[in-house]
């Protein structure tokens, strides 16, 4: 069998050499053999493994090729599979093995055949991107905004006034509020419509149902016999409103000027809302605009006394401590304890207790921070990956009590850090329609297209950097996806710009090198190659292993870069 097989067996992988992307290596191999292999008594297996430094193996998988592991290909037994490996810059250079073994099933005997190279490794040219996923604590401003206004925001369906009573509504932090124990409340909703809703009570109808809700859950669940005053107000305009929302956006600026024309015409309404259908911003608008003007606000004013910094902490750490209630300080106060100390892991039992003792989002998102810190601090790759996950947990949390853009970046870049491409995905796209500032619409959108140069879908990254704004990372990324796109020209455009940006930049000048060395232009790889070297010596070492330059290791362009 053993024989038969190194002699008839297919084996490809793609790609080749292996890529690396994000923290995985990933690749698609297929593995064919001849079908007289395949028995009843006597089983052919293939083994993967990569090997690195110095014969250092790593298992990564196998391909079994016994009834119910493979199908027929043209009559070929055949398997194909999708694999991968952690990477790390020690693999960089390193081969893709297989080593063929015949097995039978009634002794365990095992016959081997001679290990063999199926591909090298690793061009790691899709790691040349820049990220930012930077997410902090919410800022501590307990001093500034003691007794001041607290907001709360509900989401509505189009054309609908009913509340959500489904987990993200905020009907639970509602209901916390509802039961306050405090000497009064006085309380300010504020709902509003989009302007692709139909009728004109829709506003009304939202405040309406919100303070029903309000006034019937207090009958029922308050005892505090508190002074409740509410007032509704309306927003008078929403084109008004969707004219600020579209002078905030990430929208192209033609686009974005097209839209304000409209809405500066002296049209109705209704024909303005009309005429936005026809421009190349509906699709954004219908997306990203009108989801977050569907909304109603409740405002509460509450007056709590503050208490000095010293005994905030020492009843902050009694109640971690379980020596004291934690109904003795206030969720605010709470919180704001948590920043008195420098260490994390006094910070996470903090907001462990302010979890248990408030159940609000501010709580869960700045433990959620905490454990995403401590994973940063951590080496260890199971360890990391446990913090990681449970930050996700509670920032997952958060979100549930406070769906807004800023947390769900937060839960975003967690996953993404994590390496859980897919959910990193879905949250930042949650994120963008969640609405926000345009600076942090901007970031999300160029964290965003970062994921997606990682998973290999670079013109929907090259989509997401149209609202990214004109940064740094929006045209590293940029240069990077037209480079990956093999458009060498577009590439260096924006690589162009970057420098002109960021004068200086080692890794600007290391990606132009590479297009030298893509486009056989020598000149063009030893100045950009010297440059780059020049401003960090880390690219020698860099440019050494990379498979981009492998052609170019006995030309005199390469070493005089390097030795210069």
């Amino acid at each position: 069998m053993v024989k038969i097989a190194e002699k008839e067996q297919k084996i490809t992988v793609e790609p080749s050499p292996l890529v690396a992307r994000g923290q995985l290596v990933s690749f698609e191999i297929k593995g064919q053999v001849p079908q007289k292999l395949i028995k009843d008594k006597q089983r052919y297996k293939l083994d993967l493994y990569y090997e690195y430094d110095q014969q250092v193996r790593e298992d990564v998988g196998s391909l079994n090729f016994e009834f119910g592991e493979f199908i027929y290909e043209r009559s070929i037994p055949t398997i194909t599979k999708q694999m991968s490996f952690p990477h790390a810059p020690k693999k960089e250079e390193g081969r893709l093995m297989v080593q063929g073994m015949a097995i039978d099933n009634k002794t365990g005997d095992v016959k081997y055949a001679e290990p063999k190279q199926i591909a090298i490794g690793l061009n790691t040219t899709p790691l040349l991107l820049v990220r930012n996923n930077a997410y902090d604590f919410i800022p501590d401003n307990y001093k500034e905004e003691a007794g001041k206004p607290a907001t709360l925001t509900f989401y509505f369906e189009k054309n609908q006034a009913k509340l959500r009573n489904y987990i993200g509504s905020n009907l639970e932090v509602l209901d916390k509020y509802i039961s306050d124990n405090v000497e009064s409340q006085s309380i300010t909703i504020t709902a509003g419509q989009a302007p692709d809703e139909t009728g004109t009570g829709i506003a009304q109808a939202r405040a309406r149902g919100l303070e029903n809700y309000y006034r019937q859950q207090l009958q029922t669940n308050d005892y505090s016999n508190k002074n409740v005053s509410i007032e509704t107000a309306i927003q008078p305009n929403n084109l008004d409103l969707l004219q600020q929302k579209v002078q905030a956006s990430v929208l192209p600026k033609k686009d974005k000027q097209e839209v304000l024309t409209i809405l500066a015409t002296e049209k109705s309404d209704k024909e303005k809302v009309k005429a936005l259908e026809a421009t190349n911003a509906h699709d954004y608008l219908q997306q990203y605009v009108y989801p977050i003007m569907r909304t109603a606000e409740v405002t509460f004013n509450y007056n709590r006394d503050r208490k000095a910094d010293y005994e905030l902490y020492l009843l902050a750490k009694k109640i971690a401590e379980e020596k004291v209630p934690a109904s003795v300080l206030t969720e605010e106060e709470l919180q704001h304890a948590a920043t008195l100390t420098p260490l994390l892991d006094e910070k996470r039992r903090f907001y462990e207790a302010a979890v248990k003792s408030t159940d609000k989002w501010p709580a869960y998102y700045n433990l959620g921070v905490v454990y995403s810190e401590m994973a940063q601090k951590d080496y260890r790759p199971k360890a990391k990956q446990a913090l990681l996950a449970k930050a996700i947990h509670n920032l997952t949390f958060a979100g549930f009590r406070n769906p807004t853009a800023k947390v769900h970046y937060s839960l975003a870049s967690a996953y993404h850090q994590r390496n859980d491409f897919l959910e990193a995905l879905q949250y930042y796209d949650y994120a963008v329609k969640l609405g926000g500032s345009e600076d942090e619409l901007q970031r999300i959108f160029a964290d965003k297209a970062a994921l997606e140069i990682e998973i290999g879908q670079y013109d929907d990254a090259i989509e997401s950097l149209r609202y990214a704004g004109n940064s740094y990372q929006t045209n590293m990324n940029l240069g990077l996806s037209y480079l990956l796109k093999e458009n060498y020209e577009g590439a260096q455009k924006f690589y162009t710009t970057t420098l002109e940006q960021k004068p200086k930049d080692a890794l600007a000048y290391y990606s132009m090198a590479i297009i030298g060395a893509r486009t056989k232009n020598e000149q063009m790889l030893e100045e950009n190659l010297r440059r780059a070297v020049r401003a960090d010596q880390s690219y020698i070492q860099k440019a050494i292993n990379d498979l981009e330059f492998k052609p170019y290791r006995d030309k005199a362009a390469y070493k005089d870069a390097l030795i210069r």
